[in-house]
């Protein structure tokens, strides 16, 4: 082991943040509000198009709505629909209901997009073969393991934040009961994007390695 102050400092991440519980996401109370929010808006546009030809652009948010969001609905470790898990402070209402449609694939293009970054530059530095690759772009609804995805936010040097909403587009999340997610999650929180050291610290703690 070449780096033995950094296995030392992800041994202690993993001490503080690792559970055997598989229901153990918590919910903030910004993300109570959040989720109830969303939940009233989706709900009040229903309603408002089986009355009338309602425009979404023209709803506004009620920013006195109560919340009543159950918690118990959100104790999985994998997450169904492509909402975030975690949201960060500096997002809004508008930009989360404007990525609520977007795929796994549509995300992850985006993300290239939006770093200027090569399809070839992403696939090789996340270990994904090309072939792979070329069935999430050209398949609009592709669904990729986790661990393809979480190799990809790696590639794309991806915050921790923006990492878990693309984990949400794939209909995944962090998991406190993973060690190779608390891991990966602990090298994202350091932007430390280094795919020979990640291997390096996933091998030394028993979890598979990307390859």
């Amino acid at each position: 082991m070449h780096n033995e102050k950094l296995y030392e400092e992800v041994g202690k991440y993993i001490e503080e943040n690792y559970v055997k519980k598989s229901d153990d996401i918590k919910l903030d109370k910004e993300m109570f509000g959040i989720f109830e929010k969303i939940s009233e808006l989706r709900k009040k546009r229903k309603e408002k198009k089986a009355n009338s030809n309602f425009e979404d652009d023209e709803f506004e948010v009620d920013e006195s709505m109560e919340i009543q969001f159950d918690a118990s609905t959100m104790k999985k470790t994998k997450i169904t629909k492509t909402m975030s898990s975690s949201i960060a402070s500096d997002r809004n209402i508008e930009s989360l209901m404007g990525q609520i449609g977007e795929t796994f694939s549509q995300r992850l293009l985006r993300l290239i997009d939006e770093r200027g970054m090569s399809d070839s530059e992403v696939y090789h530095k996340a270990y994904v073969d090309r072939r792979h690759f070329s069935k999430i772009r050209k398949d609009i609804n592709y669904q990729p393991n986790k661990k393809t995805v979480l190799a990809l936010t790696i590639a794309l040097e991806l915050s921790i934040d923006e990492a878990k909403d693309l984990l949400n587009c794939a209909g995944f999340a962090f998991s406190r009961s993973s060690k190779m997610d608390i891991i990966i999650a602990y090298f994202l929180q350091n932007k430390i994007y280094d795919m020979f050291e990640i291997n390096e610290i996933l091998y030394e703690y028993g979890q598979p390695i990307f390859e």
